[in-house]
C-alpha cells in the first residue's frame, strides 16, 4: 500500500536537472525511474539514489510501457529538445494516459502548442527572465 505522500515518478532525461530532481525525490521517499539513452547520463544520479534507471530511447512505446508510465503519479520530461520532449508527452498523455506531465521547454514560443493539448511545461529561459525582471524593477528574489 502507498503512503499518502510518495509518488510514483518518471523521470525522462538524466542530464543536471533530470539527475538532480530524480536524486532528491528518491531521497525523500518517492519511487523514482529514470529513463535516458545513455548510460553515462546516469552519472548525474546521487550515490545515494534507490530507484531504477532504464537505457532507452523514451520515443519508443516500448521503452514508457517498461517504465510503467500508465502508473505514474507525475510523468517529468526534460530532454534537451523541446520537439523530442513534445513527442513523449503526447505519447504519455494518450497512449497510457499519464494524467500529471510536465515537460521543459527551452523556446518560449513552445508553451502555446503544449497548452493546447494540455501539457504543463516549465521554460528555464522564462524563469531566468522573470527573476532578472524582478532584479531590475526592485524586487529581491
Amino acid at each position: 500500500m502507498k503512503k499518502t505522500n510518495e509518488f510514483f515518478i518518471v523521470i525522462i532525461g538524466c542530464g543536471k536537472v533530470g539527475g538532480n530532481i530524480a536524486s532528491m525525490a528518491s531521497s525523500i521517499g518517492h519511487s523514482v525511474v529514470v529513463i535516458d539513452k545513455n548510460q553515462e547520463s546516469f552519472e548525474n544520479l546521487s550515490p545515494e539514489f534507490t530507484g531504477f534507471t532504464i537505457i532507452g530511447d523514451a520515443t519508443e512505446k516500448d521503452v514508457l510501457e517498461n517504465a510503467k508510465v500508465s502508473k505514474a503519479d507525475y510523468v517529468f520530461v526534460l530532454t534537451e529538445d523541446d520537439n523530442t520532449n513534445f513527442l513523449i508527452s503526447l505519447q504519455c498523455k494518450y497512449y497510457f494516459g499519464a494524467k500529471n506531465i510536465i515537460s521543459r521547454i527551452y523556446d518560449p514560443e513552445n508553451s502555446v502548442l503544449f497548452s493546447e493539448y494540455n501539457i504543463d511545461v516549465v521554460s528555464p529561459t522564462m524563469l531566468l527572465i522573470g527573476d532578472l525582471k524582478n532584479i531590475l524593477v526592485g524586487e529581491s528574489l
